[in-house]
């Protein structure tokens, strides 16, 4: 046994005043009587009984002096060896992705978790130690190991309901690694257990089926018998293949249910109802559809099913439809009949061809100068065809031999779709990029197409004359002109504007901007900084509209669930036998619930109130 205030002990020296008090007796007055006759009766009488009172006395200290040893040692916090043979360090984690948002009876799944975990709490003894970690893709500690329990209780009640999809297996490795030298480690799980058949799904059943060998693992399912569901489980959007200022949106919708189910799918433009299709799925079906002919104006997309289910975060989908503006285009040339083509087929870009003499900086858009450089070069996105060598921005070399295309970079947006096999060049030279550039195609050692990004300049470089080469009589060469607008504008690019739950928002904005502000689907602001032109912001596990304002530049994001899996609101199959029947329990004895010191200071109260009784009694003989 050991102290952990040991210094108390000196407080026995209090007992030496205690027995002094005792022993010390009090000096009898005198008091003259008229006759001695009845006090030498109650003298003989009181003679009879002195040695009960004598003993009585000798108890009465032997209760104090007890009394101070237990109040001494309660001070003092006396510990046990086997008490910390029987500690228990418990990682409680609580799942609170979307399907924990499913509705049973009387509360939802989230909610019976908690108020399961906070019994736990409750019957948690002194010598355990309790870590609570929440948990959807990514967990988090909301309480560190600790036995206060008022502490334990508020990190629990603090969880809130998201909607973000599920993955155990983060938090998972994060309880296996905190655990690992731990003397009783246990773990226990609060979840519905709706993983799903993929990939994510089987490793995580893997994890719970064979967890490290030292540890004690509970499963504690909350799901209930509700396990039919009707859900969005894809929204996806894009710009329309037809015409340059629509959208195109794909809807897929899931019957996660054992019965046939009829319902209504319902589409809101900026709150007003646009359209509307009744749809009649059987049990395990799913259905998509493409909607299209939205205003060029853009704004707010919304679907909706009209379905009374237990799961209703998966009954609305978002999307942010951006406003379809022209790009500007600025083409300074001599003249290229080819590349004018190329650009006129657009009907999103707004071309103006300019004389190399009538050439005028612009601050928006796209300026392409065709064997032209500009004596002075801002910020903004430029593209350069076989400048002249004359105040070329870059170093200029030896003329290229009939190069022949030896590779490129099919993986970038550029030359996405694009096919350069055998492509004749009749003219070209050696470029010196800078270090940070990247080179698109080569011929052997020598680029042939390089780009330069930083955040205030985009340039694309072409070191090849395209009039003197067969590249502008393929296909290729148009498609990598709309490339290379697009890469230009990938900024406001339509897929920009949609995440899912769960994921960070990030975009650059210009290095002067310090702050932006951001309004939350519930309507909170949030202010958010900006460092080196870039801005994150990961509070997104609630899905709907957030709306993005820097200085005086507004933007819609839209956030989704749409996930297949968490539209299965039922426990997975393949984890089902390893499910716990009966809550858990902390087990060992009731006595250990409480530290020592408690039970000393009770005991210390019984053992004064005897005395009390006993003095009472010693003035009444």
């Amino acid at each position: 046994m050991n102290f952990l205030s040991p210094t108390a002990l000196f407080l026995f020296g209090i007992a030496a005043p205690i027995v002094a008090l005792y022993i010390l007796k009090l000096r009898r007055r005198r008091e003259p009587v008229s006759t001695l006759m009845f006090w030498e009766q109650i003298f003989k009488e009181r003679q009879t009984t002195s040695l009960f009172q004598k003993l009585k006395h000798l108890l009465s200290l032997l209760l104090q002096l007890l009394f101070l040893t237990l109040l001494v040692l309660a001070i003092a916090r006396p510990q046990f060896g086997f008490m910390t043979k029987l500690a228990r360090q418990m990682v409680l984690i609580i799942d609170h992705s979307a399907s924990m948002n499913t509705r049973g009876d009387t509360q939802t799944r989230l909610e019976s978790a908690k108020e399961r975990a906070l019994q736990l709490v409750d019957n948690l003894r002194y010598i355990d130690e309790m870590m609570v970690i929440s948990c959807h893709t990514q967990p988090i500690i909301q309480s560190p190991f600790t036995n206060h329990q008022k502490s334990l209780r508020a990190a629990i009640e603090a969880i809130q309901p998201t909607d973000v999809k599920t993955d155990l297996a983060p938090a998972l490795s994060l309880a296996y690694s905190v655990t690992q030298t731990n003397t009783n480690p246990e773990i226990v799980v609060f979840s519905d257990f709706a993983i799903g058949a993929t990939h994510q799904g089987e490793q995580v059943a893997d994890m719970l089926q064979n967890p490290p060998p030292h540890v004690k693992l509970h499963l504690m399912p909350v799901a209930d018998t509700v396990s039919e569901n009707v859900g969005i489980t894809q929204f996806r959007v894009r710009k329309s293949l037809v015409n340059a200022f629509d959208y195109q949106t794909l809807l897929t919708v899931a019957n996660n249910s054992e019965a046939e189910k009829s319902f209504n799918v319902e589409l809101y433009l900026n709150d007003a109802l646009l359209d509307v299709r009744p749809y009649t799925l059987a049990a395990g079906e799913d259905k998509s559809e493409i909607f299209s002919n939205f205003t060029f104006e853009g704004g707010r997309l919304k679907a909706a099913i009209d379905v009374d289910d237990a799961l209703a975060t998966d009954n609305v989908a978002y999307a942010a439809l951006p406003k379809r503006e022209q790009i500007p285009v600025l083409l300074v040339t001599r003249g290229n009949t080819f590349l004018e083509n190329a650009l006129a087929v657009d009907e999103k870009l707004d071309v103006t061809v300019v004389a190399p003499d009538q050439y005028k900086p612009v601050s928006e858009g796209v300026t392409i100068f065709d064997r032209y450089s500009p004596p002075e070069l801002g910020d903004g996105n430029y593209m350069f065809i076989y400048p002249p060598e004359d105040g070329a921005m870059w170093e200029i070399g030896e003329p290229l031999e009939s190069p022949i295309v030896t590779d490129w970079a099919r993986g970038h947006p550029i030359l996405r779709y694009v096919q350069l096999d055998n492509v004749l060049i009749g003219e070209a030279y050696q470029v010196t990029p800078p270090p940070h550039a990247k080179v698109l195609v080569r011929s052997f050692d020598d680029p042939l197409l390089i780009v330069d990004s930083t955040a205030n300049r985009k340039i694309v470089f072409a070191a090849i004359d395209i009039l003197k080469s067969d590249l502008p009589l393929r296909i290729a060469f148009p498609v990598i002109i709309a490339n290379t607008i697009q890469w230009f504008s990938s900024g406001s690019g339509i897929e920009d504007f949609h995440l899912q739950t769960g994921e960070i928002l990030s975009k650059q904005v210009p290095s002067t901007v310090e702050g932006a502000t951001i309004t939350t689907p519930a309507g909170g602001q949030t202010e958010v900084a900006v460092e080196d032109g870039q801005l994150l912001f990961d509070q997104t596990s609630v899905s709907g509209f957030y709306e993005l304002k820097v200085g005086a530049d507004e933007e819609v994001w839209a956030v989704n669930l749409t996930d297949e899996s968490e539209s299965q609101i039922g426990v997975t199959p393949s984890i089902e036998d390893l499910l716990d029947e009966e809550m858990v329990g902390l087990g060992g004895s009731a006595l250990l619930r409480y530290p020592p010191w408690i039970y000393l200071i009770f005991l210390a109260v019984a053992l004064s109130a005897v005395e009390w009784w006993l003095y009472q009694r010693r003035r009444i003989d």
